[in-house]
């Protein structure tokens, strides 16, 4: 037989309930009490007044008729929400379907659905919908976008007066499409207006967008509004510049032991701080640990270099190079802890072969960003093998460039990042074309899922390859290096989003015979974006 709960229980919730609906509880409290028989020491603890009650006294509760009937009142019915159709142009129409769904997941007075038309014209949106979603500012403001006048990557065009661009936007033209900047493919570039990109602050192309409403469903459109608009302005997207090789020895070296630690990048420090990440491959050892290795060029900046570095706006540096051991492991820890220290950090190197294959990732804007580094660099013509350099379980050194290790590390810092960038330090000295090894790793990052490859090592400027949704820039040349080559190079700008590259441009440089960078002149700039274009169909031929 089960025993009977404590009455204390028992009142204990019932009393927690009876601020809610009192009402509704007094009958029933009543017959419980008549019902409940107990020890007085289970409701009582200590006697009242002078009363003395015996601990194995009962006391039983004579329910007295209640006069007055109990009311009840009828459960509140909320009257069924209207249904409402939103009509949306296709390439709203994932923005779209999350601001429905946050409105629906809230009792309101719409039950909301999706109609998606790729012709987004008001009069046909009407016939299957109250409320629509149109390219202009007739209705309701529900955002505002950047407009792209977007061109094949090659073309030789690259700006636009203000006044062109209004006349394409009001006549159209063959040769220059026009589309939200998000919508842009990475094989073609955003024509700059005004000396502007989209997404610049002040670019003066912008696409205002409303919603319209059917008489009656005013109300329906301004509670969707503010919903809607915060998908349709959010846009969030990276600026990322990158760099080819970096070697702070030989005249820059001197001059930073000078004194003169603004010198080597005095003329180039504007185009490197602005972005949200800085990258490039540093190719000497730094510091002053070590020996210098049995091979034919040896590198080492000085200790202040690390400072110079970080003032000059670089976030992040690539070690896997032939250059990084040139003084042994001594040295290249010690570069590493100097740079640091400096807010500098670095990838493709370090105390083992996991430390050396571990991603730096970095969040910005919300999106995170995975960079892995490797080399695969040919045998010197004096003997010296970089690949004995390779990092093991047990020994210090640099991520080689395995094309099927490169798949596995990329596919696992996909695991917690959106998007992975390689650098990759490959091919042949002072050759334009990419070597087949070069060719191989990179193209194994973009199988493997990275959204971009980013090259280095031949001291020349290499072409763009568009390979299987992925963007390879096989080459950047020096960009500060005391070097007898070719002093034509550039420095990258991309743009990226959730969806990998949207887009990119090459900022043309000179490199002096100090190995000191500075920007191209309007003549030099014509010639060395020219010669990028052309090294860029070359690799992309059908």
């Amino acid at each position: 037989m089960n025993e009977k709960a404590p009455a204390h229980s028992i009142l204990s919730k019932v009393f927690f309930a009876l601020p809610q609906k009192p009402h509704v509880l007094v009958l029933p409290l009543v017959l419980l009490l008549a019902s409940c028989t107990t020890d007085v020491s289970e409701i009582i603890q200590a006697p009242l007044g002078d009363t003395q009650i015996s601990p194995t006294t009962t006391m039983v509760h004579t329910p007295r008729p209640s006069g007055t009937a109990t009311l009840i009142p009828t459960p509140f019915i909320s009257p069924t929400p209207q249904t409402v159709v939103l009509a949306v142009p296709a390439q709203w129409a994932d923005a779209a379907l999350e601001a429905l769904e946050e409105l629906n997941d809230h009792d309101g007075s719409w039950q909301w659905q999706l109609d998606i038309h790729d012709d987004p014209v008001v009069e046909p949106m009407f016939v299957s919908a109250q409320i629509a979603l149109v390219a202009d500012a007739v209705g309701i403001s529900s955002g505002e976008r950047p407009l792209a006048l977007v061109v094949p990557f090659t073309s030789q065009w690259e700006s636009l007066t203000l006044a062109e661009a209004e006349q394409i936007l009001a006549d159209g033209s063959p040769f220059i499409a026009v589309m939200d900047w998000a919508d842009m493919p990475a094989t073609h570039k955003a024509l700059k207006v005004g000396g502007l990109r989209p997404g610049a602050p002040g670019y003066p192309l912008i696409q205002s967008w409303s919603l319209v409403a059917a008489a009656g469903y005013e109300a329906a459109a301004a509670e969707l509004a503010p919903v809607l608009r915060n998908r349709l302005i959010e846009d969030a997207v990276i600026t990322l510049t990158a760099v080819g090789d970096v070697m702070l020895d030989r005249a820059l070296g001197d001059a930073i032991r000078a004194g003169e630690v603004s010198y080597p990048f005095a003329e180039v420090i504007d185009l490197l701080t602005p972005a949200d990440l800085t990258v490039g491959n540093l190719e000497s050892a730094l510091g002053d640990l070590g020996s210098s290795a049995n091979k034919g060029y040896t590198f080492r900046a000085p200790s202040e270099a690390a400072e110079v570095l970080a003032q000059a706006g670089f976030d992040l540096l690539s070690l896997a190079n032939n250059h990084a051991l040139d003084y042994g492991p001594p040295a290249l820890e010690q570069a590493m802890d100097l740079l640091h220290q400096q807010g500098v950090a670095t990838v493709g190197a370090g105390a083992n072969d996991a430390a050396a294959h571990e991603p730096y990732v970095r969040e910005i804007h919300g999106l995170t960003l995975a960079f892995l580094a490797y080399v695969h660099v040919p045998v010197e013509v004096r003997g010296f093998d970089t690949q004995t350099w390779t990092a093991t379980s047990d020994r210090p050194g640099m991520a080689w460039a395995d094309p099927e290790r490169i798949k596995v590390d990329v596919a696992t810092a996909l695991n917690w990042a959106d998007l992975v960038i390689v650098l990759l330090h490959s091919g042949y000295e002072n050759v334009s074309e990419p070597s087949p090894p070069q060719v191989s790793a990179a193209r194994a990052a973009i199988d493997g899922g990275a959204s971009l490859v980013i090259g280095h090592h031949t001291h020349v400027l290499q072409g763009v390859e568009f390979y299987n949704g992925g963007v390879i820039i096989y080459g950047l040349g020096n960009f500060a290096f005391e070097d007898g080559g070719p002093p034509e190079s550039a420095l990258l700008n991309v743009w990226l989003d959730e969806d990998g590259v949207r887009g990119m441009e090459f900022i043309p440089v000179i490199i002096e015979n100090d190995g000191y960078p500075r920007l191209a002149s309007e003549n030099e700039m014509t010639t060395i974006l020219q010669w990028i274009y052309n090294l860029t169909e070359a690799l992309n031929q059908p």
